[in-house]
């Protein structure tokens, strides 16, 4: 019987199939939709306090939770040139810095006991503050927001801290290709010094005293420069009530913020370049100024915007990518600001050997933008990929409140949104070709580079689009030279405190005869929040500049080899073996120069001189401290030599930590007898004044067997 059922089960089958397949091969696009239901927006209550306190208030009971966002009116383009960074740092440490009631430690105990938080930032236009807590504890959360904005301390360890974080930041900054692409094109854009684009350096940094931010805090912590939006559990009046308790005896004064400064542009097409030789894929921008939101055409640009590399469907994705096959990504953007104008760019990453097509072709497409009008399927994708995502503006309490919050301070109707919907619906296809036309200037883009040239179709300077200014992107270290006083007199007292320290070690000849050194230690680094993580390194080195480090953590080797000439490294993003770069090898030359057995067994040796430079303790122990300078004058390092015992006990420099470039100090110890020299078996490394690392030495052979291909590439 069941042998039966099968035609008849094949034939049910094949029904289902062709009857459905109509209903498969439907075109979604012609599907029609019962309208949205109409959106009900809450109505957030206005108040000013008689300090200038501006208020909005949204209650909320359906949740037993209290949230908090706060405007100050302040940010980093206030930041002195001199001190880029400073607006950050002090918005990190007024939280983790501590009040005149509370540390900062204890403020977090507080808050983690009953799941509460309060966090602070400042950015580039503005600083803000957020609270969300349990409503039974909206008193507390209130008072530390209070204590927070008002009685900050500024504890100087925490600023060392936001210090250090900072400097490792800057010194990833160049890890991405993209990254580098939109940092550099907005200092293309807007100008390298202009708030909108610049960023702090490690000089910026290191100039940051705690002084700067107390004074950064007294002049824009003000009442009359604060809003403070409020929304979830709370009976309206209690709360009242409560913000006046904490805040309302806070004094207003007249001290008025400075404006945001303006941008000055000049439309021309210009080329740019960044080098990126251990990279197989090129980043390009290209583009120009932007608008601003107020603009009466701005709705206008929000459609041909979508239109033009609005995302998939875009011209630029189908030209671009589908048809010619040329980006792994491509988009374009043209953005907006409401008192300042944005940036136009499009984007593609291409393969470097198509390059110079890529460049051409995304080029075209701009151009089209302003000759062909959008088909009555680009008008619907391009409004639609506006209108059907403007119900998200509305998808929390907190982002209703904190949009109409920043309305008001640009002095915005509260229906602004709702305004430019309506006008987005309105658009035609006629007022996306005018504002094309318009708005973007195709012969006038500014177009930034980011690969490596030696692999791309055409050569940069071939395209025929102009000069081509190549953009140096390595990093300032920051170093301020030591001036180092030299004379027949420094530098014959600095021969002779050599002289000892080296006989101390073992004496001259017997640094003559090191040809090589490896070294196994434990090293101990102390990482940004104060955790500690132990690595495993070996470290050969064959006089004068060949080296290789593999440092072990986790399961994964990271590798630094060099032969003198050419190196290696593992990149840390990929962990792949790369290339080093030229920058890479300059810095291990340099770091070959002042290792101190280089520096011993070339005593006699005119490219070195030794300098004294002063006197001083490290810890409890007197030192005379000697410069090594080259040849030209060049600071190499500053060695601290024990008056009594001439033991090396401190060697100084401008160098690389774990936490990016500072001044470096290291402090030497546990002095054991290896091979006829006295060997440091122990050294801590301090950056700008912080113990950062420790390095112990478990194994230390002088001379011993080298394996072959040691400075070759690892396989």
């Amino acid at each position: 019987m069941k042998y039966k059922l099968v035609p008849i089960l094949i034939t049910l089958s094949l029904l289902i199939v062709f009857t459905t397949g109509s209903v498969y091969s439907q075109n979604v696009d012609k599907l029609k939709y019962p309208k949205l239901n109409k959106l009900e927006v809450p109505n957030v209550e206005k108040i000013t306090l008689d300090n200038g306190i501006r208020l909005y208030l949204l209650q909320d009971n359906s949740l037993p939770i209290f949230h908090g966002s706060i405007r100050i009116n302040c940010g980093g383009y206030l930041d002195p040139d001199d001190k880029i960074g400073l607006a950050s740092i002090c918005g990190t440490v007024l939280r983790t810095g501590g009040t005149s009631k509370w540390t900062g430690d204890e403020i977090d105990e507080k808050l983690e006991a009953i799941g509460g938080s309060v966090e602070t930032s400042i950015g580039a236009l503005s600083g803000s503050a957020r609270v969300n807590i349990l409503s039974d504890y909206t008193d507390l959360g209130l008072e530390v927001l209070a204590e927070i904005l008002r009685n900050p301390v500024f504890d100087k360890d925490k600023i060392d801290l936001a210090k250090v974080q900072a400097r490792s930041e800057i010194s990833r900054r160049n890890d991405d290709p993209f990254q580098i692409a939109l940092r550099e094109y907005r200092k293309i854009i807007y100008g390298t010094n202009s708030p909108y684009a610049r960023h702090p350096e490690y000089a910026t940094i290191n100039a940051i005293e705690r002084t700067d931010l107390v004074d950064y805090h007294r002049k824009y912590f003000k009442p009359q420069n604060i809003q403070m939006a409020f929304w979830g559990d709370f009976n309206r009046d209690d709360l009242l009530k409560k913000i006046k308790t904490y805040f309302g005896d806070w004094k207003k004064d007249a001290t008025t913020v400075p404006p945001l400064p303006q941008v000055d542009y000049k439309f021309e097409q210009a080329v740019y370049y960044i080098n990126k030789p251990d990279v197989n894929q090129t980043n390009i921008l290209m583009g120009h100024i932007g608008g601003l939101t107020t603009d009466d055409d701005y709705p206008a640009r929000i459609v041909m915007n979508n239109i033009l590399g609005g995302g998939f469907g875009s011209r630029m994705f189908n030209t671009v990518r589908s048809k010619e096959g040329l980006a792994y990504s491509t988009f374009a953007s043209y953005t907006a600001n409401i008192k300042y104008p944005g940036v136009f760019y499009a984007f593609a990453s291409t393969k470097s050997e198509t390059t110079g097509k890529c460049i051409k072709e995304v080029i075209k497409v701009v151009k089209d933008m302003q000759k062909n009008p959008p088909t009555e399927d680009e008008m619907r994708m391009g409004k639609d990929g506006y209108l059907n995502s403007f119900v998200f503006n509305f998808d929390s309490k907190g982002e209703v409140v904190n949009r109409l919050m920043r309305y008001d301070f640009y002095g915005l109707p509260d229906d602004y949104l709702f305004q430019e919907k309506e006008k987005v619906e309105k658009v035609t296809a006629d007022d996306v070709i005018t504002a094309a036309k318009k708005n973007l200037h195709p012969d006038a883009m500014r177009i930034l580079i980011v690969g490596k040239s030696d692999d791309f179709d055409t050569p940069v300077d071939k395209l025929g689009l102009g000069a081509v200014d190549t953009i140096d992107i390595t990093i300032p270290s920051g170093e301020k030279p030591k001036e180092v006083s030299v004379s027949n007199e420094t530098v014959s007292k600095g021969v002779q405190i050599l002289k000892q320290a080296i006989d101390a070690h073992g004496g001259l000849d017997a640094f003559k005869k090191v040809k090589s050194v490896n070294i196994k230690s434990t090293l101990t680094i102390k990482g940004p929040g104060g955790n500690e993580m132990s690595l495993q390194q070996e470290y050969l080195r064959v006089y004068p500049d060949k080296s290789r480090a593999v440092t072990k953590f986790m399961g994964m080797n990271f590798v630094e080899i060099t032969d003198g000439t050419t190196g290696w490294k593992t990149d840390r993003a990929t962990m792949k073996v790369v290339p080093m770069t030229e920058d890479d090898l300059k810095k291990k030359k340099v770091e070959g120069q002042r290792n101190y057995i280089q520096i011993f067994g070339a005593f006699d040796d005119p490219y070195y001189k030794a300098v004294y430079d002063g006197s001083g303790t490290i810890g409890d122990t007197p030192v005379d401290y000697v410069a090594i300078v080259d040849k030209d004058g060049n600071n190499i390092c500053r060695l601290g030599i024990d008056q009594k015992t001439h033991l090396l006990k401190v060697r100084s420099f401008m160098g690389e930590g774990p936490m990016g470039p500072g001044t470096i100090e290291e402090r030497l110890s546990n002095f054991t007898d290896v091979q006829n020299l006295k060997v440091p078996m122990t050294s801590e490394m301090y950056m700008n004044g912080q113990k950062q690392m420790t390095s112990n030495i478990t194994s230390f052979i002088i001379n011993g067997d080298i394996p072959a291909n040691s400075f070759a590439k690892p396989e």
